[in-house]
This record gives C-alpha cells, sequence and structure tokens, in this order.
C-alpha cells in the first residue's frame, strides 16, 4: 500500500497557486520523447483493442496553416441529398469572402464570379477547395463512424470550445464544418501546435539526430507529425472517468476526473481499482515506453457477460487517453509534491514491451522465468490509492463554475477590442449576421 504521508486530503491548488508550486517542485527531465509517446498515434494502434474505435487521419501543411489563421472560414459546398441528418451548424455560417466593395451584386453572381474565386489566394479559399481531398475524407470518416464523432489532435481535445457549438456543452459533429470551428475555437488546440514541447529538457546529440530525422519526413515544421483523430460520439457518465498515475511501472494512485460527489462511487472503491489494475497490468505496464506517465480511463457500466470473480457491476476498462510524467498533468486529487514523493518498489529490468501487440494478454508478471522473488511478492502487495470526492468535499464547490470559462473569449473578440470601437462595431456586426444565421434568420 503506497504510503502518501505528506497529504491525507489533497486539495486541489488554484491555477496560479499550483503554477508557483510546480516551479519548485522537481521532476524528472521531460524529453520530447516522453511527450512524443504520448501522442494519441503513437500508442493507439499498439492498444487498439483496449480503446474505443478511432480513426486517424494525417493533417497536411495547409490545413495546419489553416488552423493558425485568424478567422474563421468554413465550406461553401451544399450537403448531399442524400444525407439524412442536418449539420450542428448551417454550412457556410462563416462566408468565404465576399465581393469586393463597389463590386455589384450581379457581378458577384455571374458565371465569371467562379473564374474570379477560383483565383483567390489559398487562404482566403473555403476548406473544400482549399484542401478538398483531406476535406472529403473527414466527411467519409464521419458518415463510417455513425454521423456523430468527438474529434481531437495528437494530445487535446478541443473541450474548451464547445460554448461556440449549438449543442451545447459536447463536442459532438456532424459535419467537416463542426470538426473545424471547435478546432479553431480551442487554446487547447492551439497549444498542441505552438507548445507541444515547451519545458521539455535538451536532446542529446544522438536524439536530435532521430527528431531532425522524424522531423524532416513530417508534413509540416513542427517537429511531428499532426493527425486528427475521429471517435464516435457517445454520452458517458463523468462520475466513471479516472485517471491513473504511474512511477516506475507501478500503478500508484487513481484519481476521479470529474471533481463532484457521487455518492454511489464508495461502494464500487474495490471495483474500480480491480478494473484499473487489470487494464494496467495485461495491457500498458510493460509495453509503454516509459517507465511513468498517466493514463485516463472510462469504466462503463458492467454487462451480463461479465463472469470474472471482479464486481459485475462495472465492464473492463477502456483506455481514453495517455499523458506525460510532468507538471502539464493535472493531478486533480493528488499533489504532485506526495507522488514525486512516494516510494516504490525497485523498477523492474528488462521490461521495454514496445514491441508487443495492441492488448495482449498475459503481460501481468515481471520476470522471464517462473521464479517468483521477494520483489514480485512486494509488488503483488502493492495498493494503488483511489480518491474520491466526498460529500461537502470543498474541492466540489470550487468547481461550480463552468468548466473552462477562462478559454471562452475567442481571439476575434480580443482582435476587435485592440482595433478600437470601429474594430469592435464591425465584429458586433458579423456576430448578429452569424447568430441571425443561426436562428433561421429570425
Amino acid at each position: 500500500m503506497p504510503a502518501f504521508d505528506s497529504v491525507t486530503a489533497a486539495p486541489l491548488q488554484s491555477t496560479d497557486n499550483a503554477t508557483t508550486e510546480q516551479a519548485s517542485i522537481q521532476f524528472p527531465p521531460v524529453t520530447r520523447d516522453h511527450i512524443l509517446n504520448c501522442s494519441y498515434d503513437a500508442w493507439f494502434p499498439k492498444y487498439r483493442t483496449s480503446c474505443l474505435k478511432s480513426r486517424i487521419i494525417k493533417l497536411s501543411p495547409e490545413f495546419v496553416d489553416y488552423l493558425r489563421e485568424d478567422g474563421i472560414t468554413l465550406a461553401d459546398e451544399a450537403e448531399d441529398d442524400e444525407d439524412d441528418w442536418e449539420p450542428s451548424i448551417p454550412t457556410g455560417v462563416f462566408k468565404a469572402p465576399q465581393p469586393e466593395p463597389g463590386q455589384d451584386q450581379g457581378e458577384a453572381d455571374s458565371d465569371s464570379d467562379d473564374e474570379d474565386r477560383d483565383q483567390q489566394t489559398p487562404a482566403k479559399l473555403p476548406p473544400n477547395r482549399r484542401f478538398p481531398e483531406l476535406h472529403q475524407k473527414i466527411k467519409d470518416e464521419i458518415k463510417q463512424l455513425g454521423g456523430e464523432v468527438v474529434p481531437k489532435l495528437n494530445w487535446s481535445s478541443p473541450k474548451d470550445a464547445t460554448w461556440i457549438m449549438l449543442d451545447k456543452n459536447t463536442m459532438r459533429c456532424t459535419t467537416p464544418d463542426d470538426v473545424y470551428l471547435l478546432l479553431k475555437s480551442s487554446s487547447f488546440i492551439s497549444h498542441d501546435l505552438e507548445h507541444a514541447f515547451d519545458g521539455c529538457a535538451t536532446a542529446s546529440q544522438q536524439q536530435q539526430t532521430t527528431q531532425d530525422s522524424s522531423a524532416a519526413s513530417s508534413t509540416s515544421k513542427l517537429g511531428f507529425q499532426p493527425v486528427l483523430v475521429l471517435r464516435p460520439y457517445f454520452k458517458p457518465q463523468p462520475s466513471l472517468e479516472f485517471r491513473c498515475f504511474v512511477k516506475q511501472r507501478n500503478l500508484v494512485a487513481i484519481s476521479q476526473r470529474d471533481l463532484k460527489n457521487y455518492d454511489f462511487l464508495d461502494s464500487l472503491r474495490p471495483a474500480i481499482i480491480a478494473r484499473v489494475r487489470e487494464l494496467f497490468n495485461k495491457v500498458l505496464r510493460f509495453t509503454f515506453p516509459d517507465d511513468s506517465f498517466v493514463f485516463d480511463v472510462y469504466i462503463p457500466e458492467g454487462d451480463d457477460d461479465d463472469d470474472d470473480e471482479t464486481d459485475c457491476r462495472l465492464s473492463r476498462a477502456r483506455l481514453i487517453d495517455i499523458n506525460p510524467w510532468a507538471p502539464r498533468t493535472d493531478s486533480l486529487l493528488f499533489d504532485w509534491e506526495e507522488l514525486l514523493d512516494l516510494r516504490v518498489p525497485r523498477p523492474v529490468l528488462g521490461t521495454s514491451g514496445g514491441e508487443v501487440g495492441g492488448g495482449a494478454p498475459g503481460l501481468d508478471t515481471p520476470s522471464e522465468t517462473d521464479e517468483t522473488t521477494d520483489d514480485d511478492e512486494d509488488e503483488d502487495d502493492f495498493e494503488p490509492e483511489l480518491r474520491l470526492v466526498s460529500k461537502d468535499d470543498p474541492i466540489e464547490s470550487n468547481f461550480l463554475s463552468s468548466q473552462y470559462s477562462a478559454h471562452k473569449l475567442p481571439k476575434e473578440v480580443v482582435d476587435a477590442s485592440a482595433a478600437g470601437e470601429g474594430g469592435m462595431r464591425e465584429f458586433a456586426q458579423q456576430w448578429n449576421q452569424m447568430m441571425g444565421a443561426r436562428n433561421g434568420g429570425s
């Protein structure tokens, strides 16, 4: 059983305090490889059978440039007649640039206008004409996944941008335009593109050579291959999402992710720990490249088919995400200092299992022989601590405000305010036009 002596019920720090205190905590060096190992396309193929169904689409430099640009231009194509679903936002709400001042509408609607639009610079073209193959690929994958998907990039989901969707507080996308709107409105996505390797230790010359080679083979100058991940949309129970901490290949801590009190979780403690350990020991422990990392799971309610000894009220855990053992990863109900100070059994040697296939069972023993050592027995007795939000816990009251509210000011608003009164007036007019289009022109 791990001894968390420093904090009995670690209070969740405010963002400002957490940033200040973590700056003084001595983390092991975080390298670019640690970050790249946590990229969705790096680990999903290996653990596919333990994950949600996903489609990974490589992104072109043109698409990355589009995400980085100011303003939001969406597709100007009409939906296919055979589609039996409607887009979450009206196609073309944010139109491609309109005719220049002084050009009458008749000219804009004439046949010659097609030629004029074809001569637009790529940055002004709508997505379906700027990167048509990628646009169609996204459209096809959405259809293949049932018509409703949730997007993310290599590391982050645009959770902070759900406010801009008509289906509030969800990342449900039914068209490529929905995907574009979420990605372009998200600060988390911008961080993936602009600051993926912030705080990383300087790589050795050999590592740098490898990275340069990898970057050269990439289609971008980011130092990694950006990808779009699409997963089928469903409504999970937030109460059954957990963050799990691995130190030197030992599962040491499990935290509730949704920081609200759920009375029924307390009776499920043994089952939660058992399901997480099952996934960790059989799938992750000796196959993930790094000795220390953080992973997120979702444990759905149990199926009648579950006939093992684990509490049948919970089904097997699904791997949702993997994060680096680093300050950038939220430690939730734990404190990073206590996790770093925690003493764990001696690391198992010779257990780097990067070549093992996804979801491979039978990897729950560290030795290549059948001998049992004292260290093995200690590891069997090492019980991770599960922390849940208790009733009347002050942590819960700290999170009654809207999540990610700090990210809900669009960049266009900031830019408009910097432009003075005229900029704000123009932005207000554009916003009113957009909202009128969303409401059917009412």
